[in-house]
């Protein structure tokens, strides 16, 4: 390799490439969550906080226990319920008593809550589009289905 760096240039293009796909998600992660948030500012004239954000993509997929957001979100039970503090003052959300278990609370979309979500929903299949025609079809649909795949369990968490 004749024009391979030596030295501490190799040291800093070593550095470059460490954890890639680590970084590579998340930056795929950050990318969409500003494009979900310049889309819902356009078109419902705010915007929310990444972890509102997060939060709002479970609770649209039927994650609707604080507990079970803060277990898929991998943050604490108190910084679950603070977003969802602020989630309820914005109108967003309710928080309700589970009849199934009176321990146990429910979060439900209020009106507006379902309005912006069905305006984020937009957003989102908005920015797949755009990926696609970004890095192709087939690029698009190889992501998917690796990111779909099962992993299995994270080493070390059996």
């Amino acid at each position: 390799m004749k024009n391979a760096p030596t030295g501490p240039q190799a040291a800093e293009a070593a550095k470059r490439t460490e954890h890639v796909l680590l970084r590579d998600l998340v930056h795929a992660t950050y990318w969409l969550d500003d494009g979900l948030q310049a889309y819902m500012r356009q078109h419902a004239g705010m915007s929310l906080p990444r972890a509102q954000s997060m939060m709002m993509v479970y609770l649209s997929e039927g994650v609707d226990r604080p507990a079970d957001l803060a277990r898929q979100l991998r943050i604490s039970k108190q910084a679950v319920q603070q977003g969802l503090k602020e989630l309820v003052a914005k109108d967003m959300v309710t928080i309700e008593p589970d009849p199934s278990s009176g321990r146990q609370k429910i979060v439900r979309f209020t009106e507006h809550g379902r309005e912006l979500r069905d305006v984020a929903r937009k957003g989102l299949q908005s920015l797949e589009s755009l990926l696609t025609r970004r890095i192709g079809r087939a690029r698009a649909d190889a992501l998917r289905d690796a990111l779909e795949s099962d992993w299995g369990a994270a080493p070390g968490s059996d």
